[in-house]
Formats: structure tokens, sequence, C-alpha cells
């Protein structure tokens, strides 16, 4: 009885310290303080382990579960203390839940926000804008393309995926953070989950892990997204929660790398964002457009769509609504529309970058 009320009471202490401190004070205690120890733990203790830490954190639970059943008196169970006991444990494990996440990552959460703490000022698109910005970013793309298979008129082989991906994806986030000023501790790992599919059935590339300090991405995605997906989530790792800011930085670290397919990466996915956003609005004139496009290009816009149709939802709405309102519940009011705002980040940074729309 005594530990259960102990563990509901952390719990509470973690809702009570999430959403009552200030920014500033979460920013300078726990975001550039206690969380950088805690990221050194995780990176230092278990990073070196030879599978995802996710696979492990999830068969301890089911044993964990399992065992559980097994002690529990069935007998007593449905009497009035029995009951009473059930509804104490029970509350006990989501407390522990919220307190572990809470202290291992989830206060970052109520961090000064990125975009605050380097003055990007993000607006809206009109469509006009979002037609040129997608006109620019093809340029950018095709040209990235060019690079690594100049005459192709088939989807780039798989083969140039580096081996070295994560380690190449890490570094180009760090030096992301720390030309922002952010702090990076550690070394975040980014796997590469075997199982595929896992993630995708639930319109997720990739998951950051907060209870082993991991980001995982879907074996199942095709290569060219493998590179910016694996980016996010590293950047989630770092301390950012935002996922729009994630894609963001994903974004500014794929052109940061040395490697040109993870470079092409960075602007293909980045592509389909304005792409995606421009369609919904003009779906003629997009269609159009697109047929214009390089055959390469093409191919490997085809490549992409049909794998992800190899993957479809699990009840969409569902997890659609459930992750919303988790993000708006952690203060980002956008929900899930936060995804896309890569679209306005990129645009003010790039304007910014050379002078355009100060004030």
């Amino acid at each position: 009885m005594k530990k259960k009320l102990i563990w509901i009471g952390l719990g509470v202490l973690g809702l009570l310290l999430r959403y009552l401190a200030s920014p500033e004070l979460i920013e300078q205690v726990y975001s550039r303080g206690v969380f950088l120890w805690i990221r050194r733990g995780f990176d230092y203790g278990v990073g070196w382990f030879p599978v995802p830490l996710i696979y492990v954190f999830y068969a301890l639970l089911i044993f964990w579960a399992i065992r559980k059943l097994i002690q529990t008196n069935w007998k007593n169970l449905f009497t009035g203390k029995g009951i009473l006991n059930w509804l104490l444990s029970f509350a006990a494990f989501v407390s522990g839940v919220l307190f572990f996440f809470f202290f291992l990552w989830g206060f970052n959460y109520g961090r000064i926000p990125l975009v605050h703490q380097i003055g990007l000022k993000a607006k809206p698109v009109a469509l006009a804008d979002l037609k040129a910005e997608l006109e620019k970013v093809t340029v950018k793309v095709l040209a990235a393309r060019t690079e690594l298979d100049a005459l192709g008129e088939e989807t780039l082989p798989t083969n140039l995926l580096p081996e070295d991906v994560e380690d190449l994806c890490r570094t180009a986030v760090e030096e992301t953070l720390l030309s922002l000023n952010y702090p990076v501790a550690g070394r975040v790992r980014g796997r590469i989950l075997p199982t595929k599919g896992i993630l995708m059935r639930f319109s997720s590339s990739g998951v950051y892990w907060p209870f082993v300090g991991e980001g995982n991405i879907d074996g199942g995605l095709n290569p060219i997204q493998q590179p910016f997906t694996l980016c996010h989530e590293l950047s989630h790792g770092y301390g950012i929660t935002n996922e729009g800011i994630c894609n963001f930085l994903a974004y500014l670290a794929a052109q940061k790398s040395k490697n040109a397919y993870i470079r092409y990466s960075g602007l293909m996915c980045y592509w389909r964002y304005i792409a995606i956003a421009y369609q919904r609005f003009a779906y003629d004139e997009y269609q159009t457009y697109r047929q214009t496009l390089p055959k390469g290009f093409l191919a490997d816009l085809d490549v992409i769509n049909k794998n992800l149709d190899k993957y479809p939802d699990i009840l969409p709405k569902l997890r659609y609504a459930a992750y919303d309102s988790y993000l708006k519940s952690q203060g980002i009011s956008e929900g899930m529309k936060s995804y896309s705002s890569i679209i306005m980040l990129v645009r003010a940074w790039e304007e910014r970058a050379v002078g355009i729309g100060r004030e």
C-alpha cells in the first residue's frame, strides 16, 4: 500500500511540475541541466546494446504483466478490498509511467520553444507562395538527384543508402543544434527497426521512445525517406518535442550532410510536404505540374507512394484523434497539424537568411 501511494505521489508531482513550472525554469534546470545527464546516461550506459531497446522494453513489460496476472489472487479480486487494491495498483502503474515519462524526456514539452529561442517568425503561406515554394524546391531537389544519377529514368538503387547512415545523420543533427546554440550531450541512437510496417500501419514512420532513450524508424520505409526520418527522431532524442520543429531540424540537418543521398532525402521529403499541401488546394494544377517533372524523379515518387500503400493504416481516425489530443495536451496547439508547419518554418528561415521580411 505504501509503495503504491509513493508512486501515485510521484506521478502527481510530475504533473504539477510539468504544468506549473515556467518555461524558463524548465529550460534552464531540466532541458539544459538534468536532461543532459539523462541523455549521457542512456547513450553511454545502454547505447551499445545490439538490439533496439524498444523490443527489450516491451518484452520486459509483457513478462511483468504475465507475472502480475499469475500472482493475482482471483478469489478476492471482486471483493471490496480487492477492487480497492486493484484501483490503487492501476493508479500506481499509470502514475509511475507518467513520472518516468516526464523525468526522462517529457518535461521538454514545457521548455522555451526553439522558434522563440532563435527568433524565427513563421507565418501562414498563401497559395501563390506555396506554388512558388514548390517550384523553387523542385529546382533544388532535381539538382540533388543529378548528383546521384544524372541520366537515369528509373528509381534510385537502394544500395545508395549509406551503411553508416545513423552516424552521418547524428553528426548532421548535432552540428545543426550546436549552430542554433542548443546543447548537445551524449550520442542519441537512431535505429532502423527490422520489423517492417509495425509503425507505418499506425501512420507513423518513426518514434522516439523516452523510456529507453532511443529513436526508431520503420524498416519498411523506402530508403529515400529513411535519412530524413532518422534526423527527425534524433532531434527528438536531443530534447526537441514539437513535430514540426523536428521536421524543420531534419531538413536543415540533411542539407548540412556531406552525403549526397542524405541531402536528397531531406529535399525529397520537404518537397513531398509542399506537394501534398499544394494539391490539397489546387489538385488539377498540381497534376499538370507533376507531368512536367523528369522521369527519374517521378519514379522515386511513385516507388515511395507504392511502398506506403503496402502498409495501410489500422484505425487511422482513432489514431489521429488520440495523438492529436496528446500533442495538444502537451502544449502543442496545432496538434497533428504541427507536422506540416515545416513549410512555414523553412520559408521563414530562408527569408531571414537573405534579409527578406525584416521589420
